[in-house]
């Protein structure tokens, strides 16, 4: 009698689950199995009641969290980047040599970093146990999912095209709305360089952008605030579904050794032969002049909060003052290499993690996307949040946007060494356009290098003495 009542629970139980997937009643029908106490889970009542309040109730602040971000994030990259290319309206005519020379090398060290931290997430596959695929109760065993299908069916060739056709939509409402946010980003930059050309014209509508880029900083402050709260929630949600907390774990620390070992190799390898190729200074030089800042970032996690300390390291180094109150604030905001490379290899290995593939052309989507994010959102407090949640929305993946909490968890240790990649790729460049500019001052005699004019109360904040912004070299 005992074994025809469990027989019924089972086929009872199996044909319950099989609304939620095949290898759900595999787990529920083993555990039917092992005690009255266990068999009791089975019912329909208790499983509801399980699932909404473990795995939905639990997740819902951060989902909410997310919703925010999503919300603000389009809008906030927009006026970052338009509100960083007018700031380039106040520089004098002599500054554009040394601009031209910034820019370069800023975007030669970030591409080298982003190019890098594909290169390790792809050789070390820290996501190859799929952990993030189990994260559905009633799809433990599940498959790659069809998304994951339709990205892999597209040829290179097409998805390299789609890169140009994303870059220049047809239409730009349509853009913002799907999001393509290459083509907004670009549409962003262009408009504003285009707004500047008409000089003193322009500034009522200068001043109104900049205002909205402010307003969205004080909300994305209030926002951010949560945070905490959020990522916890998400963080719990995703332990609670996940089938294999081990594999979990083994995969988080594969993606910790990753993203450190690209800071090193970024580091203390590419950086110092861009020292030696563009400049020929000695990088043990270098980096004993700038160690102190280097240090004050670990300990703050802030470039900007460093940066009076950048600027008097490049000073005692010797490099011309004027350059240096010049490129290591614009660097702060532009030059980006650790943050770069961290949001690169962060969202392939949510796609790994998913047991999904990209296309050729879906990897440079990243790269693109992740460079323009990490200049975009330099700003903006957790910004590596903010600029994943941009990168995996221009993937269209906006569905695994909460697994972001999981990486989030780690942040703190990874923030830490990303701050101070930072302030080392800053300080290279603040010593390699230097030695440009010299150079040319050798070559064609004397260089005058004026500095931008940015409001006084940047001034205080920078300890520039406005007094000494204009020197000759």
């Amino acid at each position: 009698m005992a074994k025809i009542q469990v027989q019924i629970l089972s086929d009872e139980n199996a044909h319950m689950v099989d609304i939620t997937g095949s290898s759900a009643r595999h787990h529920l029908g083993g555990c039917s199995l092992l005690s009255p106490s266990v068999l009791s889970c089975h019912n329909t009542h208790r499983f509801f009641w399980e699932e909404l309040i473990y795995y939905r109730m639990a997740g819902y602040p951060g989902e909410l969290l997310i919703r925010a971000l999503q919300e603000l994030v389009l809008p906030l990259m927009v006026f970052a980047l338009m509100s960083g290319v007018f700031n380039l309206r106040h520089s004098g005519s002599g500054t554009g040599r040394i601009i031209r020379w910034s820019l370069l090398y800023y975007l030669l060290s970030m591409i080298l970093a982003v190019i890098l931290g594909i290169a390790l997430v792809f050789i070390i596959r820290p996501g190859r146990s799929r952990p993030f695929a189990a994260n559905n109760f009633a799809n433990c065993n599940s498959n790659v999912t069809a998304t994951g299908a339709t990205r892999a069916d597209k040829s290179a060739v097409d998805s390299l095209l789609n890169i140009g056709r994303d870059i220049i939509p047809t239409n730009i409402v349509a853009a913002a709305a799907a999001p393509n946010f290459l083509g907004v980003i670009t549409f962003a930059i262009v408009f504003a360089a285009g707004l500047i050309t008409f000089g003193q014209r322009a500034e009522p509508l200068i001043q109104i952008l900049e205002m909205c880029n402010e307003v969205f900083m004080k909300i994305i402050y209030a926002v951010i605030a949560c945070t905490p709260i959020g990522v916890a929630s998400l963080l719990a949600s995703t332990i609670l579904k996940s089938c294999s907390i081990i594999s979990l774990l083994k995969a988080l620390a594969l993606y910790v050794a990753t993203v450190l070992g690209g800071f090193l190799i970024h580091s203390f390898v590419l950086l110092p032969l861009t020292l030696i190729v563009l400049s020929q200074n000695n990088p043990i030089k270098v980096i004993r002049s700038f160690l102190p800042a280097i240090f004050v970032g670990v300990g703050t996690s802030s470039s900007a909060a460093t940066m009076p300390v950048t600027m008097k390291c490049g000073e005692d180094y010797g490099c011309v003052p004027s350059i240096v109150r010049f490129v290591v604030p614009m660097g702060t905001n532009v030059n980006r290499d650790g943050a770069a490379l961290y949001e690169a290899v962060s969202v392939i290995f949510i796609v790994q993690a998913h047991g999904l593939t990209l296309s050729v052309g879906n990897v440079i989507v990243v790269a693109l996307t992740a460079t323009l994010a990490a200049i975009g959102s330099a700003s903006i407090p957790n910004s590596a949040l903010v600029s994943m949640i941009t990168v995996l929305q221009a993937l269209s993946l906006q569905e695994y946007i909460p697994d972001v909490a999981v990486l989030y968890s780690v942040d703190w240790l990874l923030g830490m060494i990303r701050t101070a990649t930072n302030i080392w790729g800053d300080a290279c460049a603040c010593v390699v356009v230097d030695t440009w500019a010299r150079r040319h001052a050798k070559k064609n005699g004397t260089l005058p290098i004026k500095n931008p004019e940015p409001p006084a109360e940047q001034e205080m904040a920078m300890g520039v003495d406005s007094s000494k912004k204009d020197e000759v070299i």
